[in-house]
């Protein structure tokens, strides 16, 4: 938080149809579902104000359509009070390309959450000589129509009617189209949009919608950051950046398909620096990013950057690369919760339907220690082929800071029979006593058990069968 910001209440998520339900279930008109735990995955419903963030749509690469709405079915059940994305919805900016990833968004529209997006430099449409993606003048005319309906200040639709959530109405003086950067406030959030899809900020200062100077006297993003930062600095809020390209790659060694550091520039624009610094003078809080496809994170200036781009493009795997926890080259988005004026995060994985498999005993000696492990089968056929391993990654990689754990936690419903066996490093969020992130239990006494991992909403679940004498009678 920036220094003499005031602390930021809670704002709590509730509400509960339990009432409704026990009465047409006492009529006989409904039947009463079972405790799945259906609606509790892991990492639990956040408390305090709920965002998600992601980017790579690539809707339509090989396999963007099996893994792009998984992420956003998976993600709107978490009911997040906001979404982000950073960019790069399709190939080429079409009216068509556009026009499918909106309608690919609509769950979030159906369920009421509200969703910004900012621009990637797959969302101009290049000029003609210019593959898609590379032209840094690429035109936003499409994408200035096809989003104008959206609500203001993406586009100039209403503002959403949604508590909390500002700004409440469309000045007079907006032009039409929609905005390449823009900001919102949601509760204790104050989020920045800066557009810098042709491979630089400065560049694309002059293709700005709303245009530059403007109505407050800025004369570029830049000076809209700074505006933006002393609103946050006046409301208390914490300071979020969504941007499209990150100011560094957090893959080491990496070669083709892009062995230019896949930053502004392909890594030779000043606005890579000049971004951190002038971040940092800001006083923001984070940064969240795609560009690159696959899930990591850094730090700069002392300003958590995050890199969410598994949500649908094909992962970078060249020569000398695999895919996985290890490389950060998988599929998934971000979950971001801030309670009490403090940011945590978690990055959440998307499988196949049924598509973790865990391994370990059948059979476990009461007194023996089991140790299980999982792999996702992440939704992919046309492109590489991503077996997700639900675990930290290898602490001897050489960017180990770089790379963010997926979200995962084992549990057993009956510890009299096997106790879970802490991890050096527990979430505090999980239930002490049949809870842990490490995968390993201890057997205690005879019985079956169901030993059950799960990240998301994704579940799988293995029994098993304890057996010799315990110590203690068992239930």
């Amino acid at each position: 938080m920036h220094p003499g910001r005031r602390p930021l209440q809670a704002v709590t998520l509730a509400g509960s149809c339990v009432i409704l339900a026990t009465l047409l279930a006492l009529l006989g008109l409904v039947t009463a579902a079972p405790a799945s735990g259906k609606q509790r995955p892991w990492p639990p419903i956040p408390k305090g104000a709920a965002f998600v963030h992601f980017g790579e749509e690539h809707w339509n690469d090989d396999d963007g359509l099996r893994i792009f709405p998984k992420v956003v079915r998976a993600s709107s059940r978490y009911r997040p009070d906001l979404v982000t994305a950073s960019g790069d919805k399709d190939s080429d900016g079409t009216v068509a390309n556009l026009r499918r990833w909106k309608q690919l968004m609509a769950p979030y529209d159906s369920k009421g959450i509200p969703y910004f997006a900012g621009v990637g430099n797959h969302d101009r449409k290049a000029r003609p000589g210019f593959p898609p993606g590379v032209d840094p003048m690429g035109s936003l005319d499409n994408y200035m129509d096809v989003f104008a309906e959206r609500p203001y200040p993406f586009g100039d639709a209403a503002p959403y009617d949604v508590p909390k959530l500002s700004p409440t109405t469309r000045p007079s003086g907006d032009p039409a189209g929609a905005s390449s950067h823009y900001a919102v406030e949601y509760g204790p959030v104050r989020w920045v949009f800066i557009d810098n899809s042709c491979y630089s900020i400065v560049n694309c200062d002059p293709l700005q919608n709303p245009p530059f100077p403007d109505a407050a006297g800025n004369n570029g993003q830049y000076d809209f950051l700074d505006s933006e930062a002393a609103k946050a600095e006046a409301e208390g809020d914490l300071l979020f950046v969504v941007m499209h390209m990150p100011t560094q790659d957090d893959r080491p060694g990496h070669t083709e398909p892009t062995p230019l550091p896949h930053t502004m520039g392909e890594g030779s624009s000043p606005d890579n620096q000049l971004f951190e610094e002038r971040a940092a003078a800001a006083g923001v809080d984070g940064v969240f990013a795609g560009h690159i496809k696959g899930m990591w994170k850094y730090t700069a200036s002392g300003i958590p950057y995050f890199t969410d781009g598994g949500a649908g493009g094909e992962v970078y795997v060249g020569p000398q690369e695999e895919t996985g926890v290890d490389y950060g080259y998988w599929h998934g988005y971000r979950l971001i919760r801030v309670r009490n004026g403090k940011l945590k995060t978690d990055v959440i994985p998307v499988f196949r339907r049924g598509g973790i498999e865990i391994d370990g005993p059948k059979r476990v000696k009461v007194g023996d220690v089991a140790r299980f492990t999982a792999v996702g089968q992440q939704p992919t056929e046309e492109g590489p082929d991503v077996k997700l391993e639900l675990r930290p990654p290898d602490g001897s990689r050489p960017n180990i800071d770089n790379l963010p754990t997926p979200a995962y936690l084992w549990s057993v419903r009956k510890p009299r029979r096997l106790r879970p066996i802490p991890a050096a490093n527990e979430d505090p969020r999980r239930v002490e006593r049949r809870q842990t992130a490490s995968g390993r239990f201890r057997a205690r006494c005879p019985g079956r058990v169901v030993v059950k991992i799960k990240s998301g909403f994704a579940t799988s679940r293995y029994p098993i069968e304890v057996y010799g004498k315990g110590g203690k009678p068992c239930r």
